[in-house]
């Protein structure tokens, strides 16, 4: 009995070990979306679709996916930041000096993701993340513990080119810098000004719960996003349970003169591989029930969780518009190649508070968006041969004078005050395709309205060490 068994166990790890060895085989290049019709030659590269909004990674060379059936393909991915920082604290010193530095090692971000679809037209995506970890607590120095949390996870369907549908966690298409790639910022990170519509707090990493249309026309060379999000969820009352208030309604139209963008995420560095030249609008706008109570930060003490019942709210609304280019100079190139990157984005938001925090006239649907203008311009330059690239970048957050320069000055916790960041740095690539590529930034943090007894800037000095695979 005990060999028979023995040959049994032989016979079924011989039986893995065949079916690893022919998905194995079966892996090769595949186009990151729906399949052509008919089977391509061995020798001929498979033509990517038009019009194909999933996650998409700036990169040089073919992209692998293990490919199952002529619908059935998944793709993984892994994604490591390891940062160190130097942050000049805004402290000033009793003799009167600056503050000194605080010196931080950490994971800005550790991700891993998978895309793929099981059927035609249908496909999924779903991202893990560590955000920040180890980061020290500014006030404990305690190090942050890991907390994976799910970003992206969403289910989509595509009925036409004009017409897609996605539904679950999705990336809100609020600035055209917020919906870059992480691996491929044009600067060290996404642009401090493009947190601005999550400064609420309702999102998770700039993403939501809802359902979002998008379509593409003109050859794909215009794109429309329209979502229902979760948003802001009002406080229950004696009258109604939680919830009473519409969603979160967020749009985005995006034209592209010369090479069409169809990805989940677009734009940072193609690296040459691309000539991009366009435009892009966004709408973002929520609006919270009179009836119902305020929100944060008029929830919690001295404000009763009832603070808000029956007065005045007005909308949150938001509007970004950008205009943005990556010219390879030497043109497109499937290889890489030198290339001249840049952006030049606005912003205006108005939460609705009116007055200010602690004696509001109108409790406002978003009140920690204090009404504010924002300004972001960033440029870079790629060299292929030398393996490098250098950058810039200039921001602004300009907070209202509708509200009292008092007020401006010291504002609470979690509302952020007018300032503006001004960036330099450089990057080396290990291998030209952006698989391995470290980062040294300088930065000058502007307090615009900080009284005279206060510090009025602050520098931070990041290196960075990015692996991404994919």
């Amino acid at each position: 009995m005990g060999s028979i068994s023995k040959a049994r166990r032989r016979s079924c790890w011989a039986s893995l070990i065949a079916m690893l060895a022919a998905a194995a085989a079966s892996a090769q290049p595949a186009p990151t979306g729906s399949q052509t019709e008919k089977p391509q030659a061995p020798e001929t590269a498979p033509a990517r679709p038009a019009g194909t909004p999933l996650p998409a990674v700036a990169q040089i060379g073919p992209a692998r996916e293990i490919k199952l059936a002529e619908y059935t393909w998944f793709r993984f991915g892994a994604q490591v930041q390891a940062w160190f920082k130097a942050a000049q604290d805004r402290i000033v010193q009793p003799d009167g000096s600056d503050g000194g530095y605080a010196m931080d090692f950490y994971c800005r971000r550790c991700r891993f993701f998978t895309t793929g679809s099981i059927v035609k037209d249908l496909y999924f995506n779903v991202l893990f993340e560590a955000a920040n970890v180890g980061k020290a607590d500014p006030t404990t120095g305690a190090r942050t513990t890991p907390v994976p949390s799910i970003l992206d996870a969403y289910g989509q369907v595509k009925f036409a080119d004009a017409f897609w549908l996605s539904g679950g966690s999705i990336l809100l298409p609020l600035t055209r810098n917020g919906m870059q790639p992480t691996t491929t910022y044009v600067s060290i990170d996404t642009a401090n000004v493009a947190t601005t519509p999550a400064l609420q707090g309702n999102t998770i990493v700039l993403r939501d719960l809802g359902i979002q249309a998008n379509g593409f026309f003109a050859e794909n060379h215009v794109e429309y996003r329209l979502g229902v999000f979760q948003g802001t969820r009002q406080a229950g009352m004696a009258t109604q349970t939680a919830s009473h208030n519409g969603p979160r309604i967020v749009a985005m139209v995006s034209a592209n003169l010369w090479d069409p963008e169809t990805g989940y995420v677009n734009g940072g560095h193609y690296y040459g591989t691309r000539k991009v030249l366009g435009v892009m609008g966004n709408f973002d706008y929520q609006a919270l029930r009179k009836s119902g109570p305020a929100t944060t930060p008029f929830t919690t003490t001295p404000f009763p969780p009832t603070t808000g019942t029956g007065a005045d709210k007005n909308a949150y609304v938001g509007f970004s518009g950008a205009a943005f280019i990556n010219y390879p100079l030497a043109g497109p190139n499937p290889r890489g190649g030198d290339e001249i990157v840049g952006l030049l984005q606005f912003g205006y938001y108005d939460g609705g508070l009116g007055g200010t925090l602690t004696a509001p006239t109108n409790f406002g649907t978003y009140p920690l968006v204090l009404k504010q203008t924002n300004y972001l311009a960033e440029a870079g330059y790629y060299n292929h041969a030398g393996h490098f690239s250098v950058f810039g970048k200039y921001e602004t957050r300009k907070i209202s004078e509708d509200y009292p320069l008092a007020f401006r000055q010291a504002l609470p916790a979690g509302v952020s005050p007018s300032q503006t960041w001004i960036a330099g740095g450089l990057k080396y690539y290990v291998a030209p395709a952006n698989i391995l590529n470290f980062t040294l930034q300088y930065e000058r943090v502007i307090n615009n309205d900080a009284p005279g007894t206060e510090q009025g800037g602050t520098n931070n000095i990041t290196f960075q060490m990015q692996t991404i695979i994919y």
